[in-house]
């Protein structure tokens, strides 16, 4: 008999501990394989931010959050910022101040709008004008509308809801809550895939956001004095060393704050950076203990089968048959631990990444595959195979007639 067939003949005699341990392993194999996806995914967690300028505009929130808010889309609805501003600093007139100073925009070379205004389903639409998209890796079919209601889609909006050029889109109304009513749009443009928050955005005209809002003026009138004429964030190319002066600028002459875009992806690292390594290290931890556990439940299983390996020797079988029918069946319960846990950890990660949504990049930019668990189905099958060598010696230096004698 081959040693295959003695190893799958033990498995299925042995039916109740066979199940315990695969289970046993399956289970371990899944929560490790979770933990390291996770790992992997909160690790790119900040690398899909879009690309918007050296420094930002926007409302005095903090900035952190205007980072956020602006280039990963997220977070509660943003103040706004009035209009003309924007106009003043990209014309590079003087501002004039309610103390009665006069300065200038002289530190900026390009500067862009952005206005939240709608929503389609999730996906945020954002008001802005063509000099956004040299942030973008720019057209895959169509191009961009200054005017009408036209918008241009992202990639990962595109491929999720199968829209195509001449498509009309409705959107609903959002200024902090979304309005019921809808409006229709047509797509004039999808972007080519940026691997971004541009990806799973929506952008129109600055005209037709302005029209939006004052369609819907009496959600507008409680959060803005310049009624429709306003924006959320400025992005802005600057000019070599003059970051202080704008800052000067609009921080404390304006109601807006500005962000440098390097310096606020530094806190946010250096804020984030423990957690994940805290994180790391209790996963690695699991990992390890994991494939302790399978080493010592296997040991246990392979050291009661100590009688059933002497009659084996008795009845003619050489040492190294049983050594290698003992790695067969070791062999067989991680592949089908592994076979097991690949499924669990299959049917329960989307369970998972859904309930930590804006934790975790979203799946329509950075996906997740069950082959980023390979590692750990590599480490639970050495484990196995690993459980199986302190049997084999002990076969090597017993004596099994002398064992049977003493039974």
């Amino acid at each position: 008999m081959t040693p295959i067939r003695l190893a799958t003949l033990s498995l299925t005699r042995h039916k109740f501990s066979t199940v315990i341990s695969v289970c046993s392993i399956a289970i371990g194999i899944a929560i490790c394989g979770i933990l390291l996806r996770l790992h992997h995914l909160s690790e790119s967690r900040f690398s899909i931010l879009g690309k918007g300028g050296d420094a930002i505009v926007g409302a005095k929130a903090g900035g952190i959050d205007i980072l956020l808010n602006s280039l990963n889309a997220e977070g509660e609805y943003p103040d706004f910022l009035p209009f003309a501003l924007y106009q003043s600093l990209k014309s590079g007139q003087s501002v004039q101040h309610s103390d009665g100073v006069r300065t200038t925009g002289s530190s900026i070379s390009a500067i862009s709008p952005v206005v939240y205004f709608g929503k389609y389903e999730n996906y945020r639409v954002i008001g802005t004008d063509e000099s956004f998209f040299k942030y973008t890796s720019g057209f895959k079919d169509g191009g961009w509308s200054n005017t009408g209601k036209n918008i241009v889609v992202g990639f990962a909006v595109a491929k999720a809801k199968k829209l195509q050029l001449g498509d009309v889109v409705k959107i609903h109304p959002w200024i902090g809550d979304e309005i019921n009513e809808e409006e229709e749009f047509t797509i004039s443009g999808i972007l080519e895939e940026t691997r971004s928050t541009w990806d799973r955005s929506i952008f129109s005209n600055i005209e037709s956001a302005h029209q939006i809002l004052r369609q819907n003026s009496m959600h507008v009138s409680g959060k803005s004095i310049w009624r429709e004429n306003v924006l959320h964030y400025f992005l802005i190319d600057l000019k070599p060393n003059t970051f202080l002066s704008l800052k000067d600028l609009v921080n404390k002459r304006t109601v807006g704050q500005v962000i440098l875009v390097e310096r606020e992806m530094e806190r946010l690292k250096g804020l984030t950076g423990a957690g994940k390594k805290i994180g790391f290290l209790v996963m690695a931890f699991v990992i390890f203990l994991g494939g302790l556990s399978i080493c010592a439940m296997l040991i246990t299983r392979f050291e009661g089968m100590v009688l059933q390996l002497a009659v084996l020797s008795a009845i003619g079988y050489t040492k190294n048959e049983i050594s290698k029918s003992l790695l067969w069946e070791g062999g067989l319960i991680g592949l089908l631990g592994v076979f097991v846990g690949a499924f669990i950890d299959l049917a329960f990660f989307p369970i998972i990444r859904s309930l930590l949504h804006e934790a975790l990049p979203s799946p329509e930019i950075i996906s997740s595959s069950i082959w980023d668990s390979a590692l750990i189905w590599v480490i639970a099958l050495l484990a196995t195979i690993c459980s199986v060598f302190i049997p084999m010696a002990r076969i090597y230096k017993q004596d099994a007639h002398s064992l049977l004698r003493g039974m």
